[in-house]
Order: C-alpha cells, then sequence, then structure tokens
C-alpha cells in the first residue's frame, strides 16, 4: 500500500510600489521570480544530485535586475508619468503559483495597467543578444523596444506572443500587453552548476537598462492588447478528448472547489460552449471536477465529439453549459 500525503506551506510575493508625481497613465509593473529547486526535486535536470541548486541565472540574476530597475527609476522618480509596481515572484517553479494568486487578487493598481515587464534567466548574456518575448502582445511594443535597446546598445530579438513559461502569462492572460526578457538557455539550467560565477554581471546591468527605460516611457504612449489563441497545452496535453482550456494550477477561488479557467482557446469546446476566463468548472457530464486532477480522469474517458452538461460557477452562481469534447492529444 502507498500513502500520498499531501504537504502544503505559505509563501509569499514581494511587492513594492514607486509612486509617479502625478501618475495617470496606469502603472507599469516589472517582475522576477526569487524561487529555485532546493536541494533538486522532480524538476531537476540532475535528478542523482541531492544538493543545493544555486539558481544564480534561474532566477538571481532577475531579481538582481529587478533591484537594479527599481534603483535607477527611484533615481529618477520626479520624470516619471506612470506608477512602478516592483514584484519578485514566489512559487514560480511551481507553475507560476505566486503570479497567478496574485493577479486573481486583482489589487487596485492592476486595473488600468499598463504592462508587465518580466525577467527570467538574464544573467547569461552572449554576443550582446537579449530575447524580448511577448513582443507581438501589442504592435507598438517593437518600436519601443527597438529604441530602448538601441540606446542602450544591445542587440535585441523581439518577438512571439504573451504565453510562456514564466510569470509573464499570468498578466497577459488577464489582458495585458507583456514583454519577457530572456538570455538564453544553457547547460546549467535546473543544475547545481548554474553558479554566480558563470553570471555576466555586465551584461545583467544592460538587461536592466533596458527594461528601465521601457518602464519610464511616457504616459502618452498607449499599447493595443493583441490576444493570440492560446496554446495547445493545459488539458490537450496526451489526453482522449480536449476543451481547449487553460487551467489554473494555483489551486481555483477560495472557497469553490473546482478548477479556476485561466484562458479558453478560440474555437475550442469550452469557448463555444461559453466558458471564459474566470469560471470555475465543478462538474462535467456525471463526473464531479473538484481539481486540475479531475478535470484531466473527464478528458481520458471522454470521447472527441461527445456532448454533456457542464456546470461553471460564475460571479457565486452555477451556470449549466453543454460542452463538447474536441480531439485531444493521443498518447
Amino acid at each position: 500500500m502507498v500513502e500520498l500525503v499531501i504537504e502544503k506551506s505559505q509563501t509569499f510575493n514581494v511587492v513594492a510600489r514607486l509612486a509617479a508625481p502625478s501618475a495617470s497613465g496606469g502603472a507599469v509593473i516589472v517582475g522576477a521570480h526569487l524561487d529555485h529547486l532546493g536541494l533538486g526535486g522532480p524538476n531537476s535536470l540532475a535528478p542523482d544530485k541531492v544538493e543545493p541548486h544555486l539558481g544564480a541565472d534561474d532566477n538571481a540574476s532577475g531579481v538582481a535586475a529587478l533591484l537594479e530597475v527599481a534603483r535607477t527609476l527611484s533615481a529618477k522618480k520626479d520624470s516619471l508619468s506612470r506608477d512602478v509596481i516592483f514584484i519578485a515572484f514566489s512559487a514560480e517553479e511551481a507553475g507560476v503559483l505566486g503570479s497567478s494568486a496574485l493577479v486573481s487578487a486583482k489589487p487596485a493598481w492592476l486595473e488600468g495597467a499598463w504592462a508587465m515587464l518580466n525577467m527570467d534567466m538574464v544573467g547569461r548574456l552572449r554576443l550582446n543578444e537579449l530575447s524580448v518575448l511577448g513582443a507581438e502582445s501589442a504592435p507598438e511594443w517593437r518600436s519601443l523596444v527597438e529604441t530602448a535597446c538601441e540606446q542602450s546598445r544591445v542587440k535585441c530579438a523581439a518577438s512571439g506572443d504573451g504565453y510562456g513559461p514564466s510569470d509573464h502569462i499570468s498578466f497577459y492572460s488577464a489582458g495585458l500587453p507583456v514583454l519577457h526578457f530572456f538570455t538564453g538557455a544553457h547547460n546549467d539550467y535546473h543544475k547545481p552548476s548554474d553558479a554566480p560565477a558563470k553570471l555576466n554581471a555586465a551584461g545583467m546591468a544592460k538587461v536592466a537598462e533596458v527594461v528601465s527605460a521601457l518602464a519610464a516611457t511616457s504616459k502618452d504612449v498607449k499599447l493595443t492588447y493583441t490576444k493570440f489563441p492560446a496554446p495547445v497545452r493545459g488539458d490537450a496535453r496526451s489526453f482522449n478528448a480536449s476543451l481547449g482550456t487553460v487551467p489554473n494550477y494555483g489551486g481555483g477561488l477560495p472557497g469553490v472547489k473546482g478548477v479556476l479557467l485561466d484562458d479558453v482557446r478560440p474555437g475550442g469546446g469550452a469557448e463555444k460552449a461559453g466558458m471564459r476566463r474566470g469560471d470555475v468548472i465543478v462538474k462535467l457530464g456525471t463526473y464531479d471536477v473538484g481539481s486540475v486532477e479531475d478535470l484531466m480522469f473527464v478528458l481520458t474517458q471522454a470521447k472527441p465529439g461527445e456532448t454533456v452538461t457542464g456546470v461553471v460557477v460564475r460571479d457565486g452562481k452555477r451556470v449549466e453549459l453543454e460542452v463538447t469534447f474536441q480531439e485531444g492529444k493521443r498518447r
């Protein structure tokens, strides 16, 4: 007999606000995650080693750059036209839980925010080349990024929508333009060998300079949020059927047992049924859905083309919807 013991512990995000003298353009959010893998565990790429995984690049580099952005902007706060919200996120490695929880809490400054700028693994700048992902989340980004990078003399490759395996996805799914700064993959990723001695400190300072310039963009510059279809992930991975949902892995809403939806894919079964971001799925057909694991079980049992009655909780009320499963990814 195997006994499964679930251990829970509290963690926290660290949030600071730099107030502009006359803010009127919506806050800009600058973030980086502060957690890593401890002594390793299932996410380690050196599973045979139970020893400190230092996380110098992932993501001490991002936190250091975050502090540098805060120092830079604080020195010229009188010229800022937007409040700047600095956030060091927890539990990113467990599934962007910290940023997801923060966005779900809907702090007042999130309403009308201008954009979110995320730094994750910015410590290995090589050949002076910086990847700026999320550039397609607003059409105005490319010219803004080009200008900021030219000023800092950094070669920037700007591309991609706002999805990705880091904290910016929580804000993009909530309707904000985002940028994700990244200096590239390497063989030390998620290994004890991701050590401080391998960081490019001067390169990190350059990244912080670019981010600082973008965060200080004039309030007159407006961004046009561009929504892309959610990637085929979430409930479509290796199951018989799919609903085209992007589940929230952070535990849902307080007091509601079910699966909170971070997003639904355009054209997917969930969208066609009328489901939307913020709904909590509590039942599909004859199955109660109390967790992401329950949802995955339903998808293994369902057949593409099968129609069932789904129940979601929306604004505190139960709503029944007719849902048709679509083809999933075969194992």
